[in-house]
């Protein structure tokens, strides 16, 4: 898999980069209530609906599980790194 990365520049001058990752296709259903909702939040962003669900999905997951979502960042962190586990 190629890898792309994006950058972005926060207001405060952060880089931020954005890196992707092997990824595994699902299909949801949400309310036409919901989803215009993410619409609205996400123009607001400059985000789409779908980046938005999976930054919920990411932060919820963070809120929840914040041991198991370190681990992970951690185990991806050395393997861009080139370091051993």
């Amino acid at each position: 898999m190629q890898e792309k990365n994006k950058t972005l520049i926060t207001p405060e001058s952060h880089s931020i980069t954005f890196r992707e990752s092997e990824s595994v296709e699902i299909e949801i259903n949400i309310s036409k209530d919901t989803f215009e909702l993410l619409e609205e939040i996400g123009e607001k962003r400059d985000l789409s609906p779908v980046s938005l669900i999976k930054l919920f999905i990411g932060k919820g997951l963070r809120d929840l599980e914040p041991e198991l979502t370190n681990k992970l960042a951690l185990k991806r962190f050395k393997s861009r790194k080139g370091t051993e586990e």
